[in-house]
């Protein structure tokens, strides 16, 4: 067989390609006909018609079937015998210039320089539907959960298409330049778009004419060198970024209102260069790791964070070429990137030996790059469409043997045929990994891999913020070594990023605030649940408020509602002298069980990682990390007079545990995984006796209860056996480190008690528990204690408890182990020939994180991570719940209007409903993968006790009420699609109010769930703030008596006036108040609206603007009668039916009460968090504030 390709000109049809046989003589014309003709071309026996002109033709070998190719990109083959034609595959005959995934139905829609947009079958790569326009696409997105997506074109118009009924379903001609992105949030609640000419628009995509919400000029980056992919959202629908509005800025918006959250100035980052670098891409990584990647000119990939703008990572020379294109997986492990016409797979935290792999197989430059949304294949285009399997397992690494991808590919111009079996055997993302994969084509060059404040590398420079200039860069210095105080660096400062704090923040402190996004600039955390990790926040105390003098406290704090769970070894109980203590957020809390009664130790200003009492219940320690990056800070306290007697400030992260010997003559202190070190005090003078630092994280240490100059910890590198020895005035550990047995493989020692004088036991996290000979050093038997980690150890005579992640509080007799001689092998239970027998169990509602017993072990008091307090009394096997609290943030706390309860509610879902004054759980409501954003009571309408009834809403759009009287839910509602944020029953409790982050209002009826009205006129801006208020207002012209406000994220209050039995509702009064652009690191602060108490005429707003105040509004005057001065942006606050008194929370965890009379206030600072609730009780005579879930109640007294 041959084949030739010729090129005829003149006056007749051109052959592009011939191809003969034995049999016939095949050709292809530019007409679209593929012709068999006899072999003296006598006749034409066959054809086909293709939808261009065929280019290429090719005759089997048997004559059986004759391939043919069309300049319109399609092949297929003619079947001679069965005169049938089948299409092996259709491509696009130009670049593909951007493609979307649709992961619900396997779809992939590409946009192509050709002119058409088409959709693909994944599984088949068959291509389904084409769409062809005059104007040429330039990017697309497909809806995240319907059969719909969206394309932009070069002229500017975007349409928005229905594949199953092949509809034009919208097109909006705002933009006035090429479409350079094009995105919809992962809720599919909204679209945007981006123009080249600078423009940024909003689309609602919950309705199906995905009308404009907001458009908005000269905010992204002109130019098309970002297309198509201009445009990223936050894996949680949040947050929006962009490269705007020059191409050296980078901006974060809020993906509901486009409201600009964040600038970063990436020009300026790097203060050696000579040339100013710009951004050209950037990519939100998992919203878990708070990153968002930028990738510029300079040829580098940035790290920056989302929360504060600051630099975490670069990362220089990926490729030769700038990056065109980044993604990251969904657990944060990789980072797919392209430049010019390779891939790179890297390690996302580059923490590996290799941190990358290069693949080839583009011949030109790719536009764009991602992974499947089922994380097993990725998709690149450019020349073409490739079709990688991704074959890193999840618990793989890029240290395997095996190259992470392996490509199959639809290309325009190139494509392998293959047959249609291995068609179909080549799955985008089967799952079914090659049985080879190829290694890379070349080994890839060195990534240059700066990370700030990198324990093992020079800095790139070290952060510092001051107050009210911008946040400076120093430049690289050498690290310090270990205890070394920091210097002051001799060469000049360059700009980092313009900032404005508004506290008096630190080095130390801005360092702190990333800890939790800085990889590998501290130890490895150990594979434990019990060792300490702070809460990470991003709140800082205002070091210049200041408390009231004792005795002149407007308000008393009463009671805290709530137990830290995340604390470990954080209460204490001795039952001999009656104490019984915990910790809440910085607040040690003291509690008389047989009243009910607590007094509140407050010196620290974070959270209080652990406590100990001392063996005579006189003395009680807590310690806590240090705020604005200063030491940790233990405080002793005299728990009668209720004063701090002594602190310590010495280790330089948290403490992770403390301890009292035998005698109170010795104190204990150990580090968390940022100092490795154990302080051995004198509990006399608090002064330091002896210290001695560590290779690995400890866990866990006690002292011996016989012998008061005995100790052991326990942590990642096994236990650890002291001896105090004193030699006149000095004092000196001897410690011998014994690794864990190896029975128990490679394991955490997470937990130690003493059995008497003779025995020491230790837990570990894969639920052994090992005994050990003090004498010899030696383990003498083991034995599988729990399916799970156990954290908790504690004995009492011959009982052993033990506590875990697995909920379970066991009982174990181990009389036996007394009985076993140490041998030089490690026994297990039954190799030994000893019966240690698990006595008895008890299922908890969380993780164990404290306990206590009495010395006989019957009855003791346990702490769960969910934030529980359970009293357990092992002879009647019973387990009483005498503290509850929240584990996640609380969201809203209301109280009753005869103030008899109080009901929270959290992210977790639940709603909790409390008595008082006993603050006791009355019933929780749960609802189980949903946050409830709010609550309310409804009014005091029925003189019958037991008739109130709780409104929430919650996450999904729906509402919930919930009747007291029958522990029951009565009613759901759902009037909205989005989370709703604030709800209120009318002043009359005839309907409900609710409004979401989209701007809507619903009223709906309690009576039947209908939904009465949809109020649109916030639309577009989250709602903040519902009130309601009874007030007759016939001086404004209208009837009835029922007002209610509400207040948006962008600054406005609409006032209205309402008769709910005549269906009447009427805008009384619109107030927008003004206010800069907002250039700070978070997010701006709330706009919050309440009636006055005593006046329901005037209206009092505080929110962003031009200056931190509360403006008091007369709806009769129709203007500002009185303005507040504040001295921090309010998060919160409330107005007192009494004493003309405001409260009013900040992020800077200040309290601030304030007379709106004289404008006298004074400073609270008893959370450890920013306030996010604060209410009085209707009467005026509580005050309840909220700062994450540290819910504190206070006691009115006024000043």
């Amino acid at each position: 067989m041959s084949s030739v390709h010729v090129s005829v000109t003149g006056p007749g049809i051109a052959i592009n390609s011939i191809s003969v046989s034995s049999a016939f003589c095949a050709t292809g014309s530019a007409d679209g006909f593929l012709r068999l003709w006899l072999l003296d071309f006598s006749a034409v026996v066959l054809e086909a018609e293709h939808e261009g002109p065929v280019s290429l033709v090719s005759v089997s070998a048997d004559s059986l079937q004759v391939l043919a190719a069309t300049s319109t990109g399609n092949l297929g083959y003619l079947d001679v015998s069965s005169h049938g034609y089948n299409t092996l595959m259709r491509s696009h005959t130009d670049s593909v210039l951007s493609f979307s995934v649709d992961g619900i139905r396997r779809h992939l829609t590409t946009a192509s320089c050709d002119g058409t947009i088409r959709i693909w079958n994944t599984d088949s790569l068959q291509q389904l539907y084409d769409f062809v326009s005059d104007d040429s696409p330039s990017s697309v997105a497909f809806h995240p959960r319907e059969q719909v997506f969206s394309c932009g074109f070069i002229s500017g118009v975007v349409r928005v298409f229905d594949i199953s009924s092949a509809k034009l379903l919208a097109e909006h001609r705002q933009h006035r330049g090429e479409v350079v992105g094009l995105a919809f949030s992962p809720d599919g609640e909204f679209m945007y778009s981006a123009g080249s000419l600078g423009s940024l628009m909003l689309y609602n995509s919950s309705e199906e004419d995905h009308h404009v919400i907001r458009v908005l000029y000269n905010l992204v980056a002109q130019g098309t060198e970002r297309a198509p992919d201009a445009l990223t959202v936050s894996s949680d629908s949040r947050c929006l970024a962009f490269v705007g509005p020059s191409e050296y800025i980078v901006t974060i918006a809020d993906a509901r209102s486009l409201d600009e959250l964040l600038h970063v100035d990436v020009s300026i980052l790097d203060v050696e260069s000579t040339s100013l670098d710009s951004a050209l891409k950037v990519c939100f990584s998992p919203v878990s790791t708070g990153h968002l990647l930028v990738a510029t000119s300079a040829n580098k990939i940035l790290w920056i964070s989302t929360k504060t703008g600051r630099l975490l990572r670069e990362v220089s020379k990926v490729h030769k070429h700038p990056c065109s294109s980044l993604a990251v997986s969904d657990d944060a492990r990789f980072l797919l990137t392209a430049g010019h016409n390779t891939v790179k797979v890297c390690d996302y935290n580059m923490q590996l030996d290799v941190k990358s792999q290069m693949f080839i197989g583009h011949s030109q430059p790719i536009r764009q790059v991602s992974f499947t949304p089922d994380q097993l294949g990725v998709i690149s285009v450019g020349d073409a469409i490739f079709f990688w399997d991704f074959l890193a397992h999840p618990v793989d690494s890029l240290t395997d043997n095996c190259s992470p991808l392996r490509v199959s590919y639809s290309s325009p111009s190139r494509s392998a045929v293959q047959p249609e079996a291995e068609v179909k055997g080549a799955l985008l993302s089967s799952g079914m990994p090659r049985q080879t994969a190829p290694h890379p084509s070349s080994p890839p060059p060195p990534l240059d891999i700066s990370s700030i404040d990198h324990v093992d590398r020079d800095v790139l420079g070290s952060i510092s913020f001051s107050s009210g200039n911008d946040v400076q860069i120093i430049p690289p210095k050498p690290i310090p070594a270990a205890g070394a105080g920091l210097t002051s660096d001799p060469r000049p400062v360059a700009s980092f990023l313009k900032v404005t704090e508004l506290d008096d923040s630190s080095y130390m402190n801005a360092s702190l605030a990333e800890n939790a996004e800085l990889k590998g600039e501290m130890p490895k955390q150990p594979d434990c649940y019990r060792h300490f990790i702070p809460r990470f926040k991003t709140s800082t105390l205002d070091q210049a408020a200041v408390a009231p003098q004792p005795g002149e406290e407007g308000i008393w704090l009463k009671a805290i509602i709530g137990y830290n769970g995340n604390g470990r070894g954080n209460m204490v109980w001795s039952p001999d002298q009656g104490l019984f203590a915990y910790s809440c957020g910085c607040l040690v809390v003291v509690e008389y069980l047989h009243t009910g009664r607590q007094r509140h130790l407050h010196g620290h200003t974070e959270e209080i990682s652990c406590l100990v009492v001392t063996n005579d219940a006189q003395t009680v320690a807590s310690a806590a990390g240090g705020s604005n990056g200063a030491k940790s800070l233990i405080c002793i306290w005299d728990v009668q007079k209720g004063v701090c007697r002594n602190t310590i400030s010495y280790h330089r992260g948290a403490v992770q545990s403390l301890a009292f010997s035998r005698d109170d003559h010795f104190f204990l202190s150990v580090g968390d995984i940022s100092d490795l070190e154990v302080a051995l005090w004198s509990s006399r003078t608090f002064q330091l006796l002896s210290s001695v630092r560590v290779s690995g994280p400890i866990h866990d240490a006690a002292f011996s209860p016989s012998a008061a100059s005995q100790l052991a910890y326990v942590g990642s590198q096994g236990v650890y056996f002291c001896l105090i020895q004193t030699q006149g005035v000095d004092t000196d550990l001897k410690v011998q480190r014994v690794n864990a047995p190896a029975q128990v493989g490679d394991v955490e020692l997470t937990a130690l008690c003493y059995h008497a004088d003779s025995i020491l036991f230790t837990a570990t996290n894969r639920g052994h528990v090992c005994a050990w000979d003090i004498a010899t050093l030696c383990c003498f038997m083991t034995w599988e204690a729990d399916e799970g980690e156990i954290g908790v150890l504690i004995c009492r005579g011959n009982r052993l408890l033990t506590g875990s992640n697995t909920r379970w509080l066991r009982l174990w007799e181990v009389e036996a182990a007394r009985g076993v001689k140490p041998q030089e092998k490690v026994s297990n239970v039954e190799d030994s020939g000893a019966m240690v027998v698990s006595a008895q169990e008890i299922m908890l509602d969380g993780t164990t994180v404290s306990a206590a017993f009495d010395n006989t072990m019957d009855m003791g008091i346990v702490g769960t991570t969910v934030g529980t307090l359970w009293y357990i009394n092992w002879s009647d096997y019973s387990s009483i719940r005498l503290v509850s609290g929240h584990k996640s943030k609380v969201n809203d706390v209301a109280f009753s209007s005869d103030e008899s309860h109080f009901a929270t509610c959290s992210e977790d879902g639940s709603v909790r409903v409390w008595s008082a004054p006993s603050n006791e759980l009355v019933v929780q409501f749960q609802v189980l993968n949903q946050g409830c954003g709010c609550v309310c009571w409804s009014p005091s309408l029925s003189p019958v006790k037991g008739s109130e009834f709780v409104a929430a809403g919650y996450s999904d759009g729906s509402l919930r009420i919930f009747c007291l009287s029958s522990s029951e839910m009565l009613m759901k509602l759902h009037p909205h699609h989005v989370a709703v944020t604030a709800i209120q029953y009318s002043a009359n409790g005839h309907v409900i109010l609710s409004a979401g982050k989209n701007g809507l209002v619903a009223v709906s009826s309690p009576a039947n769930g209908s939904t009465l009205r949809i109020i649109r006129d916030h639309r577009g801006a989250a709602i903040t703030t519902i009130q309601c208020a009874s007030k007759q207002y016939k001086e404004f012209g209208l009837e009835g008596n029922d007002m209610w406000l509400t207040a948006s994220a962008d600054r406005r209050v609409s006032v209205w006036a309402a008769d709910w039995f005549k269906d009447k509702c009427d805008l009384l009064d619109w107030l927008t108040f003004p206010a800069p652009a907002y250039f700070e690191n978070d997010s701006p602060p709330p706009s919050l609206a309440a009636f006055c108490p005593a006046d329901p005429s005037l209206v009092v707003y505080t929110g962003y603007g031009v200056e931190k105040e509360l403006c008091f509004y007369s709806l009769f005057k129709k203007q500002i009668i009185k303005k507040i001065a504040l001295t921090h942006w309010a998060t919160c606050f409330s107005l007192s039916s009494k004493s003309q008194l405001i409260a009013v929370g900040s992020k800077e965890r200040v309290l601030k009460l304030i007379r709106s009379t004289s404008g006298r206030f004074q400073d609270f600072l008893q959370h450890s968090d920013a306030l996010q609730t604060c209410h009085f009780s209707p009467s005026g005579a509580l005050l309840f504030s909220v700062a994450y879930n540290e819910i504190l109640l206070w006691e009115v007294q006024g000043f």
